[in-house]
């Protein structure tokens, strides 16, 4: 294979000593001269993984193109030295190179690239691979929930870890148990018991972001548990959905992206597969702004980097292992040539190159879109696969080490090459970063407060370090004794810590505000005055997501490999909102995507309302009593017997065709106390059984064991005789004599009316009715008289036989039954069975005038 030098051939960039401050020492490191201490960090701690392996190789073994040392070797801790040493001795060794110069081609190629900050390397990440779930398995729901608590394990950090969980869990709880509607059920200020779950929670250490997550969970319904802390790398998944699988389910997978942000979705289990093994290999990823001067973008120059890159990869990574090539920063290179995220020039552009990536590294890696933080830091922030870029913002370090903000070189050409006046977009963006001529809060009016030269060059000092014109002007840069000695701030003003110097000078909210937008400018580039609507739209930071959606299309339909979609929400969305988004990008063709969310918010805080102390009346002193020694004496469990004369029913109905008689005792209150079961010619054995059991039954009745225990330990069970049964009212049907005993002491007593019917519907499998004389079993119309309800021998004779029941309304329905006929009560026996005058009951005749 042979190579050549393109980047190698020019200067190298410009270094200089650099001293990075460690947990515990200083570091010093050549770096180059304008990255920011971030981005040397990053390479050092990369730097720091790379095995020296060019003693590996015998020199006589080498070709003396490889025994000349790189310079500088030192640079970024060696790490691009001892990488690009090591791959060329590898590949030399396999017999990559034709040449000796194509091996020293690659190696002084490699590492120019390196140095620049155009190519960087990444192994294969030492975690867990992620587990592969596949939807249309039977445990899929239950591996998805077992994969949420691994993560929920994982991420508990604080002390008391299952304490938290637990709280935690409570105030999903808390949430979901609410009956109100979402807003109020939510928000503790409206629901008390979330108050004092999110109050305890916050007590065992819980942070308030995971409190607020638990009311997310509460408030979409989601399952909660109890984590235990496991130690180890944090666990990921890949969740196979095919259309047909994840139809329905769609909430459940957007639910565990929400919770997690470690679930991948992809759309069939090749593609599973292939992002599984990716994860498992080195990466390398190249700056597609290092190959353009301009407007002009050098397309061999980039072809030829990938094929390095791909090939690099490809020695690390073994001839069996996977190894991928991705571009970064393609959103920040079509800033730059002067197209909007969002136009089908820019996707033009984003697929042409990626698609001659795609040809420069086939047969030697795979080139796809990767989203590696580790390699973003390294390329100083880039923008990665088809994401939109960073912004028109950077930092950069001054030669005392101070960190600015200034206008990318991206924005700058953006606005040359539509013909907008850079100094305006940083004059907007930046501010004029000086007092001269700034409305209100300017030297003329400061001189006249007392503020003198030194002052007004210590505020403009800090002007490129602060984010707030207030900072330029706190206590630290003016000085305790300018603001106490001339200003007249007292001491009690300068220790509070809402102290404002411009407000203490008088000047109001709407002056600082007008000065601040002059002096500093506006970070929102959509307020940004005097610039074309092109230029806005192109610096955009935050496209559509339709506009996300095209761009990572365009790029994916030439890469052979699936690239994961980020859909990135904000930290108080919610799973719904999750699952909207992820239902949209499915239905634009994505493979494969991820859902995750934003951190919470530096100093994120609920607001969770204090517990209201309960005010403790004024103690009263008790008055003097006499002293009453009591003494505790545990009694036995006592057995509570019925009166001699007690009342009851005899129920005589037939199970399947045996008689059986229920007889019933109860208290003077009207309780259950015993009951009798007595069988009909069914043989000595089981009449003994059934009469014994009944008196088992009725001892422990007796003795306060709950009906309802005996009710529920004994219906629907099943043994002969068993069937039909006739002669009840209620009971069509049983399943042996106990279930039919015990359904109809529930009736009876318990109003257990769900007992009613039949007690296996198998027993009548004809489907037809039990016909009309049933029915008038089941319920008469007729008034009855009170003597077929009351006994009368143990009343004594105290009902008055002229006592009636009336019939309200048939049992199990509220259908109303009038008889046909208007009746009237007779005079002589009470029945309201008078109809045309004669009694039905008697059979008197009733002089209708007389009644009326």
């Amino acid at each position: 294979m042979r190579f050549e030098r393109r980047r190698a051939k020019g200067t190298g960039p410009e270094v200089e000593l650099r001293t990075l401050e460690g947990p515990d020492t200083l570091r010093g490191v050549l770096a180059p001269r304008h990255w920011p201490d971030a981005r040397v960090q990053a390479w050092l701690d990369w730097a720091d993984s790379v095995v020296d392996s060019s003693t590996e190789t015998p020199a006589d073994a080498l070709p003396n193109v490889l025994s000349q040392p790189l310079s500088p070797g030192g640079l970024l801790g060696g790490g691009p030295a001892r990488k690009a040493q090591g791959l060329a001795e590898l590949g030399w060794t396999a017999g990559l190179f034709t040449r000796p110069s194509d091996a020293g081609a690659f190696r002084d190629e490699l590492y120019a690239l390196m140095s620049h900050g155009a190519l960087a390397l990444a192994p294969a990440r030492q975690s867990q691979p992620p587990h592969i779930i596949d939807l249309a398995g039977s445990t899929s729901s239950r591996q998805i929930r077992d994969f949420c608590a691994a993560v929920a394990r994982h991420d508990q950090t604080a002390p008391a870890l299952r304490t938290v969980s637990e709280r935690l869990a409570a105030v999903s709880e808390a949430v979901r148990r609410c009956e109100g509607d979402a807003s109020s059920c939510g928000d503790p200020a409206s629901n008390p018991a979330l108050a004092r779950m999110a109050r305890s929670a916050r007590a065992a250490g819980a942070s308030d972001a995971a409190i607020s997550d638990a009311i997310g969970i509460g408030l979409c319904g989601l399952e909660t548990g109890v984590a235990d802390i496991v130690p180890g790398a944090r666990p990921s998944c890949i969740v196979v959905a095919a259309d047909d699988a994840q139809a329905g389910r769609e909430r459940e997978l957007a639910g565990a992206g929400w919770r997690t942000g470690a679930v991948t979705l992809a759309l069939s289990m090749p593609d599973a597969e292939h992002l599984a093994a990716r994860d498992s290999g080195p990466v390398a990823a190249i700056d597609l702004t290092a190959f353009a001067q301009g407007r002009k973008i050098d397309k061999p120059a980039l072809e030829a980097a990938v094929r390095l890159a791909a090939t690099a990869v490809r020695l690390e990574a073994g001839p069996e292992g996977a190894s991928t090539v991705t571009l970064a920063n393609t959103a920040t290179l079509l800033v730059s040539q002067g197209l909007t995220f969002d136009s089908e020039d820019a996707r033009l552009l984003a697929a042409d190159l990626w698609s001659r990536a795609v040809s420069a590294g086939r047969g030697l890696a795979t080139v796809a879109a990767v989203d590696h933080p580790q390699l973003a830091l390294q390329l100083g922030g880039a923008s990665m696969g088809a994401s939109p870029w960073a912004g028109p913002m950077t930092l950069a370090e001054t030669e005392d080490g101070e960190v600015l903000k200034v206008l990318s070189e991206a924005a700058l050409d953006a606005a040359e090459a539509l013909g907008d006046d850079p100094d305006l977009l940083r004059v907007s963006l930046l501010g004029w970063r000086n007092l001269e001529d700034a409305p209100h809060i300017n030297t003329a009016s400061l001189s006249a407060l007392g503020f003198t030269v030194l002052e007004v060059e210590a505020i403009e000092a800090a002007l490129p370090l602060v984010g707030d014109l207030r900072e330029a002007f706190s206590p630290l840069v003016l000085g305790e004794g300018f603001l106490r000695d001339v200003m007249g701030v007292s001491a009690e003003a300068l220790d509070a810590a809402d102290f404002d110097s411009l407000t203490f000078a008088g000047f109001d909210e709407d002056q600082i505000s007008e000065a601040a937008h002059y002096i500093l400018g506006n970070p929102d580039i959509a307020r940004a005055s005097g610039l074309s609507p092109a230029l806005l739209s192109i610096l955009d930071t935050a496209p559509s997501l339709a506009a996300r959606l095209a761009m990572h299309g365009a790029i994916e339909d030439v890469c052979d490999s699936p690239a994961v979609m980020s859909l990135v929400l904000p930290f108080t969305a919610l799973a719904p909102e999750a699952a909207l988004v992820q239902a949209t990008a499915l239905a634009a063709g994505v493979r494969a995507l991820r859902i995750t969310r934003e951190p919470a918010p530096h100093g994120y805080r609920l607001a969770i309302p204090e517990e209201t102390p309960v005010e403790q009346p004024r103690p009263i002193d008790p008055p003097v009593q006499e002293r009453i020694v009591e003494r505790v004496v545990e009694r036995d469990r006592s057995r509570r017997k019925l009166p001699d004369r007690r009342k009851g029913y005899i129920q005589k109905a037939a199970v399947g065709g045996h008689k059986v008689y229920l007889h019933t005792g109860e208290y003077d209150d009207g309780e259950l106390g015993e009951i009798f079961i007595d069988m009909h010619k069914e043989g000595a054995a089981f009449r003994s059984v059934m009469n014994n059991f009944a008196i088992a039954i009725s001892i422990g009745l007796q003795y306060g064991v709950p009906l309802e225990e005996f009710v529920d330990a004994f219906v629907f069970t099943r043994f002969e005789p068993a069937g039909p049964v006739t002669g009840n009212d209620t009971i069509r049907s049983a399943t042996s004599i106990l279930d039919y005993v015990f359904r109809e002491l529930g009736i009876s007593y318990l109003g257990r009316n769900d007992l009613a019917g039949g007690g296996n519907e198998d027993l009548n499998a004809d489907g037809l009715g039990r016909g009309k004389a049933d029915d008038a079993l089941a319920y008469e119309a007729e008034p009855q008289p009170a003597s077929r309800f009351i006994s009368k021998g143990f009343s004594r004779g105290a009902a008055p036989d002229n006592l009636v029941f009336l019939p309200f309304g048939r049992k199990g329905g509220d259908a109303v039954i009038e008889h046909p006929r208007a009746a009237e009560v007779c005079p002589s026996c009470g029945d309201q069975s008078v109809f045309s005058g004669v009694c039905d009951t008697c059979g008197i005749v009733v002089d209708q005038g007389a009644m009326s």
